[in-house]
This record gives C-alpha cells, structure tokens and sequence, in this order.
C-alpha cells in the first residue's frame, strides 16, 4: 500500500483512495510544503514511493505550474500555487450566520418573510437564526445584541420601532456586523428593502374615495412608529386631497394585530356613529375591524394593506371590505438576504440603498388574477 509523509522523513501515513494518483499529488505538494525543496530520490525515500511513479506524478504537477525545478533540479512549488491561494485569499467571505428578528410570530406577513428569507439564505448555504420580538422594542434590541455577541454574518431586522434600535444598529454595524432593514425602515441600516408604502397608500385611498363618490367621513386605524406604516397614511391622505369633501374624524393607533384592531373599531363606531368607511394599515386590524362591525351590526366601506388570504376571502364573501393593497412579504426577505450577502462580502452600500417593491391594488373585479400568501 502506498504512503505518503507526515512531515518527517522516515514516518508515512497511507494515501490510498479511489483515485491513487490524486492522493499521490497531494502528498508530494503537501510534502514540498513542509518539508522544503526535494530530489525526485528524496521525495521518492520520504513518501516511500518508487521514482518511477513519482516521476509521471511531478512532470504531471510541473505542466500545470503546481510544481516548478530549481537550478540543482530539486522540485520546489510553483507559482501556480501562490495563485491559487491569492485567489482563494481574494474571493469575498460568503455568508454562514444570518441573524433574523422581527416584530411578533402571529402576524403570517412575518411567517412569509422569513420563508423567504431561509429560502434565499439556504441558496447561498446560510443558516438561520430567527427570533420573534414580542411587538417589544427593548427585546428586540436585545436580540440585536445577542446576534452580535454570538459572531453572526450579518443582521436582517423587520423593526418595531423604526428609530428606536438607531443606536443597537450603529453599534451592530460596528462591530462589522451589516444590518438590513426589512419591510420597514430602520434607523441607520446598510441598505432597507420594503413595499413602496406610499404608492399603496395612494391606491387605497383613490379607491376608497371613489367608492364614497368623494364625501364621507373616514376613520383611520393606524399603527406602531415604523416608516411603512407613515408611508402608508402619508399616501393615503395624499389620495384624499384631492377630495376636499372627504373629511377624516378619527386616527387610533394600534399594535397591529386582530384584536387591536377589533377594540379600535368598537370604540370608533360607537363614538362616530355616521362614519361612512375605515382605512385600516394592516390586515390583520382590518379583520378586527370586521369583526367589530359583524358584532355590532354595521357595514362601511373598509379597505387596508397588505394582499393576504384573510383579505381575499373577505373581499370575495363580499362584505363591507373593499380592498387591500398588495405585498410580497417572501420576496421582501429574499431581496434582504441578497443585500446581506452583499454587504458581508465588502460591498460598500452607499448612502443606505434602498429598494421599494411596488403594490397591486386587489378588489373583488381583480381577485381571479392574484395569488394571496397567508
């Protein structure tokens, strides 16, 4: 059985496998390395080979620049070598570690997206680290700590609180631990990958306003200090300037979730008795809404963002909810794990790149061409 050195000579270890000569190769290479410039004699003494093997083995290795003689005729390695590891040296570090947080594990939009966001990091043969917030700002930033402490690649952060984890993400940053903001902005994230929230706030409520003939008075559901949901009332309100008889008599801040939105809606139908239609800023409120105006018996005109199953249903059983503005939550995570990558491997992201994906508005004449996630 053929045997190749260790390092010293006179000791061997076996180099047989399905492929002799490659293991051959390898322990000549690995024996130069240690052991400095060799005789064929001398290779063929320290890996205990015999010369006539060796020599098709070091004309082989020479021809490719992996081995090169010098002027006694020793072999010595080559400059192909020295390029190889250059190479290996220059090529950009892929990502191993993601770490994930995002607001709460209730919401499906955060279940989509970090589909998504597995989806893209398995491609690039990353693992991820998901955690889940518990609609908590303090936790969350919590958790950012933690990723940086147990060494992840890099961070994608669906933020409760656009402004509030400013400081953890600088600190995350650095420690050159890249963070990109998903789904909503974050303060002073690498890059941010969200729904253009404006557009889909304009599509809303140009349809809202229509369906109201451009008079009424609207309710707003809000939601939690985070850039998508401004965005989205800056973009709805935009689409009611032009409908100066379409006042807005209320705006009630919720936590984004269904019984939020539920307890929100009682207590704007009660107080507002002739409220003629409610914009909520996410599904799940929206379903709360609904199922406030079942209990109570009223039906006005609801429309929302978000493009999710719950939605679709509604919209379809042809009820009081009108719309909703579509999202692709799994795409959403996707393009944040690209930037990730991007970001890991050196790419300067100037200035905070940020991409918006664009909405569709999803009714009941348009429902047949779209696929809800949820």
């Amino acid at each position: 059985m053929a045997e190749a050195s260790t390092g010293e000579p006179g000791q061997s270890v076996d180099v047989a496998s399905r492929v002799p000569a490659v293991s051959r190769a390898v322990a000549v290479l690995d024996d130069i390395a240690r052991n400095g410039p060799a005789t064929l004699a001398n290779l063929a003494r320290r890996l205990a080979l015999p010369k006539s093997s060796l020599l098709g083995i070091c004309q082989a290795l020479t021809e490719e620049r992996l081995l090169a003689q010098d002027l006694g005729g020793r072999y010595t390695l080559g400059l192909g070598v020295a390029e190889l590891a250059a190479a290996q040296a220059a090529r950009p570090p892929l990502l191993s570690t993601l770490g994930v947080t995002v607001p709460n594990s209730v919401n499906p939009f955060y279940a989509v997206e970090i589909a998504g966001i597995r989806q893209a990091a398995g491609e690039l043969g990353a693992e991820v680290v998901a955690v889940d917030a518990g609609q908590d700002a303090d936790v969350q930033i919590r958790q950012i700590d933690g990723f940086v402490e147990a060494g992840v690649d890099a961070i994608v952060l669906d933020a409760v609180h656009s402004t509030a984890v400013g400081e953890v993400v600088a600190k995350a940053q650095a420690a050159d631990v890249p963070v990109v903001a998903v789904n909503v902005g974050a303060e002073g994230a690498c890059a941010t990958v969200t729904t253009d929230n404006v557009q889909a706030g304009h599509l809303v409520g140009s349809y809202l306003a229509g369906l109201l003939k451009g008079r009424g008075r609207v309710a707003i559901v809000d939601g939690q200090p985070v850039t998508a949901v401004a965005d989205r009332i800056v973009g709805f309100l935009g689409a009611l300037r032009d409908h100066p008889d379409i006042e807005i008599v209320a705006r009630q801040r919720g936590d984004h979730s269904v019984a939020s939105g539920e307890h929100i809606a009682r207590r704007l139908l009660t107080r507002h008795p002739g409220l003629s239609a409610i914009f909520a800023i996410n599904d799940p409120m929206a379903a709360g809404v609904l199922a406030a105006m079942t209990d109570l018996g009223v039906a006005v005109p609801l429309v929302s963002i978000d493009g999710a199953a719950i939605a679709v249903e509604a919209i379809n059983a042809g009820g009081p909810w009108q719309a909703t503005a579509a999202q692709d939550p799994a795409r959403l995570g996707r393009l944040a794990v690209r930037y990730a990558a991007r970001a890991h491997a050196g790419d300067a992201l100037a200035g905070g790149q940020r991409r918006l994906l664009p909405t569709t508005l999803i009714t009941r004449s348009s429902l047949a061409d779209y696929q809800p996630w949820g």
